[in-house]
């Protein structure tokens, strides 16, 4: 028996490509499943056409429309949106998806510095990084069934839980069974790509 999912135009979670190396590239075809939305950043592109994927939207410098016109014309229609010396690239991105009114994103990035700028995003979204998975926790609650010996890892490391074994923003847990963390308001919670 098969199942069949239908997903309307712009449900799916967009990925937004900072860094084409945060994650293997058999992890990357899992979040292409659906056909999302595709924003890369300029410097990411020759890496991600490689692939052999259609993009959507490249985010380039100001200045630098006409160049990168020429360099994706293999890719049209593609957009080319440029952001200004003072803009992060992800903000400029967050703003596209919120036009769209994308409700979910991926996001490919390099470092947690990511983190505290997707907060503009008032959507649902993961960020891929340092061989991690890190998803934002809106509601203030997590609640997950892991087994024992799993490391989980918690940003900003000054969430109020009543799990002690949190320390230094990371937690393993001791047996097998559903974990709570409870904090005061969203948080990140990072587990490993296996």
């Amino acid at each position: 028996m098969s199942s069949h999912h239908i997903v309307r135009e712009n449900q799916e979670p967009a990925l937004v490509i900072l860094n084409a190396h945060a994650i293997p590239l058999e992890r990357v075809q899992e979040l292409l499943e659906w056909m999302p939305i595709i924003v890369v950043l300029h410097s990411q592109i020759e890496i991600v056409v490689g692939w052999g994927i259609k993009i959507d939207v490249v985010l380039v410098p100001a200045g630098e429309e006409e160049i990168w016109i020429d360099r994706t014309k293999d890719q049209y229609p593609i957009e080319i949106v440029s952001f200004s010396i003072n803009e992060i690239p992800l903000s400029k991105a967050i703003e596209i998806l919120a036009a769209r009114h994308i409700p979910a994103m991926n996001v490919l990035a390099s470092d947690e510095n990511t983190l505290s700028t997707l907060e503009e995003f008032t959507g649902d979204v993961e960020a891929f990084f340092e061989s991690k998975r890190w998803s934002r926790i809106k509601s203030g609650r997590f609640e997950k069934w892991i087994a024992a010996g799993t490391m989980l890892f918690v940003l900003p490391e000054n969430v109020h839980t009543k799990i002690p074994q949190l320390v230094n923003g990371k937690l393993v847990a001791k047996q097998d069974g559903i974990l709570t963390l409870q904090g005061e308001q969203s948080f990140w919670v990072g587990e490993w790509l296996n």
